[in-house]
């Protein structure tokens, strides 16, 4: 029961001082151009490896014994919440990197900035419920990677 205690204490931990990083990685304005952007990438990368470690832990979750049911689907819908939330900005990117050459020719609109960064956000919130409730293997992934494209989103704006 210790040991239990002392892995989630250290997870939360974790967690706290990886959240720090990618705040100040983020959103310090005294780190000079340079190291910004290599930290940008850097929180770019954990979050892409938290993904990754979301949908693996998940699809362990689905081999394991002793998971009751409810937790395996928590555990799914917080590994989808994670992907819509990373998807939603990466599409958006595409896509408007192709209207000047489909927008004569059909009647689609531009993105609506706020809604994806709402959207987004609103997915990140539910991968953290998700994350929480989750089973002990994929909650760490789960949440991390929630808060950090959370983070992500709310920085973007302030770069452009």
């Amino acid at each position: 029961m210790a040991i239990e205690r002392f892995k989630a204490a250290l997870s939360f931990a974790v967690i706290v001082v990886v959240v720090i990083f990618v705040y100040v990685s983020l959103f310090s304005r005294r780190i000079p151009i340079p190291i910004q952007s290599a930290l940008f990438f850097a929180v770019l990368l954990l979050e892409i490896a938290m993904i990754a470690a979301g949908w693996w832990y998940c699809i362990k979750n689905q081999k394991a014994n002793g998971i009751p049911n409810w937790r395996r689907r928590i555990a799914l819908l917080g590994a989808i919440a994670n992907t819509t939330a990373f998807a939603i900005p990466v599409g958006s990117l595409v896509y408007m990197g192709f209207y000047p050459a489909i927008a004569p020719y059909t009647r689609t609109p531009m993105i609506d900035g706020e809604k994806m960064i709402l959207a987004c956000l609103v997915f990140s919130f539910c991968g953290v419920i998700a994350g929480i409730l989750s089973p002990a293997g994929s909650r760490f992934a789960t949440t991390l990677g929630s808060l950090i494209i959370a983070l992500l989103i709310l920085a973007i704006p302030m770069g452009v």
